[in-house]
């Protein structure tokens, strides 16, 4: 694609932030479609409808755009509800997972091609570690709403951690492999979070403190 205006084209003025938005929303939109080794700079400037040197003037180069791109989709997860926003802990855990299921069916492409089970992630340690930086704030953030703190013992991490996990396999069976509807993972997803903290969290700490004892 040539770095000269295409003939015809419209162009409308925008200041530096919204044209790099508007250059960073359209290559989500073709890694998401077509995945990273995909999608070229000249593909993202023809969906931008911009210069392949405005590309590069604002990104670099497809790398730099491709992690941008990943911060910017993490940094748009929902902010989950407290249960001071609720009228009982299985409505914040209902709530909390149809707000979790919207930003995965928006996203779903990138998301999933970033999560712990992607081939992209274990071969790229600065997505994998941005990844793991957004695992950490979600399991910070069930923590805070289930025990009104920052603070837990490991064991509590253990089991959030292992949740977010059936979240992302539970993704997959309904966004592409198309096992399961919406409905039903949501089901799935409320009651399990419900179940591991009330039924499967002791279990897990008295099995612990039986392991310690031993050692």
């Amino acid at each position: 694609m040539s770095n000269k205006e295409p003939a015809g084209r419209r162009w409308t003025r925008l200041g530096p932030e919204a044209r790099r938005k508007q250059i960073l929303v359209a290559a989500q939109g073709l890694f998401e479609e077509r995945g990273y080794d995909s999608v070229s700079m000249s593909d993202v400037a023809e969906a931008a409808e911009v210069t392949r040197g405005l590309v590069h003037h604002y990104f670099g180069s497809k790398r730099n755009l491709y992690l941008d791109a990943v911060r910017a989709l993490l940094a748009e997860a929902p902010e989950l509800i407290g249960p001071e926003q609720a009228a009982s802990v299985e409505e914040m855990v209902n709530r909390n997972a149809n707000a979790v299921l919207d930003y995965f069916s928006a996203n779903r492409g990138l998301l999933l091609a970033i999560a712990p089970s992607a081939d992209l992630a274990r071969r790229d340690p600065e997505v994998a570690t941005l990844a793991e930086s957004a695992r950490e704030a979600a399991v910070d953030q069930v923590v805070l709403n289930h025990f009104g703190g920052s603070e837990a013992p490991p064991e509590v991490r253990l089991v959030i951690r292992s949740f977010l996990g059936l979240v992302e396999a539970a993704s997959r069976e309904w966004l592409f492999r198309r096992r399961a509807s919406r409905a039903q993972v949501e089901a799935l997803l409320t009651q399990t979070l419900v179940a591991l903290l009330r039924d499967a969290l002791p279990a897990v700490m008295a099995a612990g403190n039986r392991t310690s004892r031993k050692a």
